[in-house]
């Protein structure tokens, strides 16, 4: 008989959202409402700041691209999201702070007391780690700064692959973010930004990887 695994937020692959969104506006944004801003929370970086395309959502949910838009809207109509245009073609969305009742902020059980609805997916992990005797401060330290790491990381990912449209190609982003130098990716990612898109042969992200592979030198 298999094992029950139980999930576990060490391990760093969850994301979170205001349980206000669930119990509040389920009734006013509906089933897909719920959906499409809980794939914005996914991508949210420590700014609360995403840019995933509508394109790229209408195929992850398998519908069309009005009905992305639509949805959208709706959540900005309810103060959910707020959308800001970076150019012609492109957005960012901001998760905004969910009004609700104070009691629908208050966790479950006894046993995540110490979270508020406040907190994001990392920073119960973070007390853990600085709520330590002196005796361990080291190796403590040295796991927050792992961890401040990894998040940097991911929100640098992020926003590659959204200024280059390109969301498919995260893993790669997230790679060249733990190899190379911050400056550097987005000083290359201003130079594949510049060039008009017919003199570019394959794609946006196929020539950034390129030109960080070329002009990258030794990783950090």
């Amino acid at each position: 008989m298999s094992k029950t695994r139980i999930r576990d937020i060490k391990d760093c692959r969850w994301y979170w959202i205001d349980k206000a969104v669930i119990h509040e506006y389920a009734p006013k944004i509906g089933a897909m409402g719920i959906a499409v801003y809980s794939f914005l929370a996914s991508f949210a970086d420590n700014n609360q700041k995403c840019f995933p395309s509508q394109k790229y959502i209408a195929e992850k949910f398998g519908c069309s691209r009005s009905t992305v838009s639509k949805t959208l809207k709706t959540l900005e109509q309810h103060g959910l999201i707020k959308k800001v245009k970076r150019d012609r073609y492109h957005c960012t969305y901001l998760l905004l702070k969910a009004r609700c009742k104070a009691e629908e902020t208050q966790v479950s059980t006894t046993g995540n007391s110490d979270v508020s609805g406040m907190d994001t997916n990392d920073n119960k992990r973070i007390k853990n780690i600085i709520n330590i005797d002196k005796g361990n401060l080291v190796p403590s330290f040295n796991a927050f700064k792992e961890l401040h790491s990894r998040r940097r990381e991911k929100s640098l990912a992020l926003d590659l692959a959204g200024e280059l449209d390109d969301y498919k190609g995260l893993p790669l982003y997230i790679s060249l973010a733990k190899k190379y130098p911050e400056s550097l990716l987005r000083k290359i990612l201003e130079q594949v930004k510049a060039i008009p898109p017919e003199k570019i042969k394959k794609s946006r992200g196929a020539l950034f990887n390129h030109l960080v592979r070329k002009n990258g030198g030794k990783p950090h």
